[in-house]
């Protein structure tokens, strides 16, 4: 998005790695800020609100959720702990951002907002089952938002990606995990961030004009729905 000519607020729980993304795209001659905050705490949005009035006048055009974590746990393993860290991380943290941030959005047709799902919320999982359910319910947030920001021409969509090298995914520990994934792939891969990345921009941009409600699956044939 700052390539395209975006001003761009990233916000993110680790401050040293926020920071650094935003320096890294600075460098390159962008726009870019950053705020630490958690995202799961509504009594930090305070921060939030503060770096957009700061830097963007208090206003926002677009919103991508995309806070999320995961355990590799079976029914059996999970513990309310751990339930109620996923749906907090993945779930509440969208809530939270889109409540917070929705004021700031004008009524003029440019608000975008655009919530990162995943494939798993669209199967039935017996390992990590509490992520796929944390998934499916940021779906159907996105289509109940939808609804009711479609009055201010506010358009509301999600994206649920397959596979994606992350570095997390990529990591020696999961290398694994990852050459299984890979070989359930129709085209041979697991996506890259950028493959969804330009999904979310379509998504958030001005060449979108009537979809909403939606859930684009980007998972290189994985499943198709």
């Amino acid at each position: 998005m700052a390539q395209r000519g975006a001003r761009v607020l990233l916000a993110d729980l680790d401050s040293d790695a926020v920071e650094k993304a935003a320096s890294d795209l600075r460098a390159k001659g962008l726009t870019a800020q950053s705020v630490s905050l958690d995202l799961t705490n509504p009594g930090e949005y305070p921060a939030l609100e503060k770096a957009v009035e700061q830097h963007f006048s208090g206003r926002v055009d677009v919103l991508v959720n995309n806070a999320g974590g995961w355990r590799f746990s079976t029914f059996d393993e999970i513990s309310m702990q751990e339930w109620e860290w996923m749906f907090r991380t993945n779930t509440t943290s969208m809530f939270l951002a889109t409540q917070a941030v929705k004021p700031m959005i004008p009524e003029n047709g440019t608000g975008r907002i655009v919530n990162v799902a995943s494939g798993a919320a669209h199967q039935p999982r017996t390992i990590m089952p509490h992520y796929a359910a944390s998934k499916a319910a940021v779906v159907s947030l996105s289509r109940s938002y939808a609804l009711e920001l479609a009055a201010r021409n506010i358009l509301v969509n999600a994206v649920s990606p397959g596979p994606i090298a992350t570095e997390t995914l990529k990591a020696d520990s999961n290398q694994e995990e990852l050459n299984k994934l890979k070989q359930a792939i129709p085209l041979g891969r697991a996506g890259e961030p950028e493959d969804i990345a330009e999904v979310i921009l379509f998504l958030a941009s001005r060449r979108n004009r009537f979809m909403t409600g939606q859930t684009l699956v980007v998972n290189g044939g994985m499943f198709m729905i």
